[in-house]
Parts: structure tokens; C-alpha cells; sequence
């Protein structure tokens, strides 16, 4: 069989007795021959001309081939992958599984070399048609580890006005045992109004330090300016969101606000205090929203003074959206946004359960940081455009840094 212009031509006194004597090896030996010419179609597409052709449009020159098997339902196909000169020739045909498969399978096997697989093993290598090999191990993780390296290294804009953070807990092998690690995420939104996952790192614990680091790493990459900040409580962010960016604000989310009243206010007066928090939350000026917060204080003082140290506390901090875009309010009331990304990040990692390094976490929660970044761009997450009548901004209920 060979490869004549755009048509493939069979050698018939070849593979027909190969094929009456041995179907199997007679199919499998069509399909090496049929995907090596696939294969040199699409290089000759890359290079921009065919074998010992002249062309205007050739951009790069042949530089010899290698080997490489690819197993298949006809057996293991033994493939002549072309090379050229300059720039890395990419074939199609050897992504027989996406990027979140090979995270997956490089932590697996990660895993099982390091002695602390689980029985699930054997199923899910099976599933992605992957052998167990250190060359294995080292050929995912090569390519995994350069995709973290351009994926946090990457420049990024100068400007978010939204930036989402949030932390969850991976259990993770430190070389003698399993330990409770704290995954950093960072979510912006840019001025033409789409979501971007920034940066994802591994921390032993969420601290002010923690997060003050996580925070330069962004700096460094170009990040300078950020209008509102939204994440939980944690103490450590606001601090470390002051001094880090300074002038941008502090948006508590709304939903972790509420989860903590409902361990400060008993249970059959709990509604009546989520009503006249919602009433706060959904006001039509700051202005309306400062005055109903003086009354929910007033009200429930003498009734629940924990609820309302907490309120004294932690109120203002609560209402920071508001003194945004009012067609916003929506988005960045709460950690919603990454939340959303936490439940995907979750599906993904309870299928490993505990992961074997630091760096395994990062191998599979890149991929889909960067899988997720690409679907994003199709739709805007919000709208800057005819909002000049919403960007009044009162000081008072502003908290700037």
C-alpha cells in the first residue's frame, strides 16, 4: 500500500494471501499502513509540501522519523512518526486520551510505584489503555509538568476587577504518611467580562502567610490592580488582600455569612433573621442597605448579643457588592463562582482519594484549570458595557485598603 496524492494504493498480491491465511494479522497490518499514511498527509499539511517536492508554501523541512507503537482493537500498530527541522510536529493520531485522562493515569501510576495504590488500579489503566511503566510515569508526568510550568508561569493581565479565592483540602502523601494539604484557587474575571482561573497552588495550611505569598505569586505575573475581592471569612485572605492590593475592596460571601448565623441564632428564630439579612442583601441602594443593617442591630441586641457582636463585626464586609454594578450584584455576592469549580475539582479527585505527592495534585488539577478556561471563552460571565448609571460608589459602606 502507498501513499499516491490524495489516494491510498493497496498492493493486492500482498495482503490478499496475508488475509486468507491470517485475518487478524492481515487487518492489523491494513491498519499500519493505512494511519502511516494518514500520518504523512498530515505532516506534509504541517511542513507545507509532499516528499522531495518544491514548494512556495513549505515552511519547515524533514528531519527523519521514530517509531512509535500505538495499540489498537486490530493489536499494536507499529507507526513511523515524521520529524521536522524546526518546530514539534504534533500528530493526532496518539491522543487517544484527553489531558484529565493522562493526570488521572500519571497519578495512579505515581501511586502504584510508590506502593500505595488502591484496588481501583488495575480498572482505570485498563479504561485509558495505558501500561505500567516507569517510562510511563515519566513520559505523562514530562508533559504534565510542562503544561503546569506554562500554566503558572504565564503572563497575566494587569487589571481584574473580580477576583474569587478559595481554598479546599486534598489529603496528600508527604513521604512518610498521608497529610491534609490546602489547595489555593484563584478565579478573576477581566475587563472584557470573562472568568479565567489564574493560578492553583498546594499550601500545608490556609494562613495569612499562605495567602500573602499566593497573592505575590499573581503580582509577579503582572497582576496589579483588582476592584473586589470575594472570598470566606478567613482572616488570613482579607489581611493578606490589603497589603497585597492595595485600594481594591472585601466582598465576605454572603452564603458563608449565613452559614455562620445558623450557629449563632437558635433554630426557630433563625428564618426571622435570615429574612432581615435578605432584605438587606437584595436593597436598591447602599444607602437603603446601611439603614435597614442600623435596624437588624437594633433589633436582635437584647435577644442574641453573639449575633449581634458578629453583625458589628462583620455586616459591613457582607455589603460590599453593593456599592458595584448593580446587574453584578448577582455574581459577586458570593464565592458561587469557585464553588462551582470546587465541585468539579472534587468529582475528579475522589476518584484518586489521597494523592501521592504534592505535585500529583497539580498534574491533575492544571488540566482541568486549563480545559475549564477554554469552555469559558465561550460566554462572558459578565457585562461591562451602559453601566455608567450603576458605578456610584459610597465610601462608607466601601471597605478600601
Amino acid at each position: 500500500m502507498e501513499l499516491q496524492g490524495k489516494k491510498i494504493e493497496f498492493d493486492l498480491e500482498e495482503f490478499v494471501p496475508l488475509l486468507l491465511s491470517n485475518k487478524q494479522e492481515g487487518f492489523r497490518l491494513i491498519g499500519e499502513r493505512f494511519l502511516n499514511a494518514v500520518m504523512e498527509k498530515e505532516f506534509e499539511a504541517f511542513i507545507g509540501a509532499g516528499k522531495h517536492e518544491r514548494s512556495e508554501e513549505r515552511v519547515d523541512y524533514r528531519n527523519g522519523h521514530k517509531e512509535r507503537q500505538l495499540k489498537t482493537t486490530l493489536g499494536e500498530l507499529n507507526l513511523l512518526r515524521p520529524y521536522a527541522r524546526s518546530g514539534r510536529f504534533e500528530t493526532k493520531l496518539f491522543e487517544n486520551y484527553s489531558r484529565i485522562d493522562k493526570a488521572l493515569a500519571s497519578i495512579i501510576v505515581e501511586g502504584y510505584l510508590k506502593g500505595i495504590s488502591t484496588r481501583k488500579v488495575e480498572g482505570v489503566l485498563g479504561e485509558l489503555d495505558i501500561e505500567l511503566s516507569h517510562a510511563t510515569v515519566s513520559n505523562l508526568s514530562r508533559e504534565l509538568d510542562e503544561l503546569i510550568t506554562e500554566f503558572r508561569t504565564s503572563p497575566l493581565r494587569e487589571y481584574y476587577p473580580y477576583l474569587y479565592v478559595d481554598a479546599l483540602y486534598l489529603k496528600v502523601f508527604n513521604g512518610a504518611r498521608f497529610v491534609s494539604q490546602a489547595v489555593m484557587i484563584a478565579i478573576g474575571v477581566n475587563e472584557d467580562g470573562y472568568r479565567e482561573v489564574l493560578d492553583i497552588d498546594v499550601m500545608y495550611e490556609e494562613s495569612y502567610g499562605s495567602y500573602l505569598g499566593f497573592f505575590e505569586a499573581l503580582k509577579e505575573r503582572g497582576v496589579s490592580k483588582v476592584d473586589l475581592i470575594i472570598s470566606d471569612g478567613h482572616k488570613g485572605i482579607k489581611r493578606a488582600a490589603s497589603e497585597s492590593f492595595n485600594g481594591s475592596s472585601w466582598q465576605l460571601c454572603s452564603i458563608h455569612f449565613k452559614r455562620n448565623l445558623m450557629k449563632i441564632v437558635p433554630k426557630k428564630s433563625l428564618n426571622e433573621v435570615l429574612d432581615y439579612l435578605n432584605d438587606i442583601l437584595k436593597a436598591k441602594s447602599i444607602d437603603e442597605a446601611h439603614s435597614l443593617g442600623h435596624g437588624m442591630i437594633a433589633t436582635f441586641e437584647d435577644r442574641f448579643p453573639k449575633l449581634t457582636k458578629y453583625l458589628n463585626g462583620n455586616l459591613g464586609d457582607v455589603m460590599t457588592f453593593l456599592a458595584f454594578p448593580k446587574r453584578h450584584h448577582r455574581k459577586i455576592h458570593s464565592t458561587n463562582l469557585v464553588e462551582r469549580f470546587n465541585k468539579e475539582v472534587k468529582r475528579r479527585t475522589k476518584v484518586v482519594g489521597a494523592f501521592p505527592s504534592e505535585g500529583s495534585v497539580l498534574r491533575l488539577l492544571v488540566p482541568l484549570a486549563v480545559d475549564t478556561n477554554a469552555k469559558w471563552m465561550d460566554r462572558k460571565y459578565v457585562s461591562w458595557e451602559n453601566l455608567e448609571h450603576d458605578c456610584e460608589v459610597d465610601e462608607e459602606f466601601t471597605e478600601n485598603f
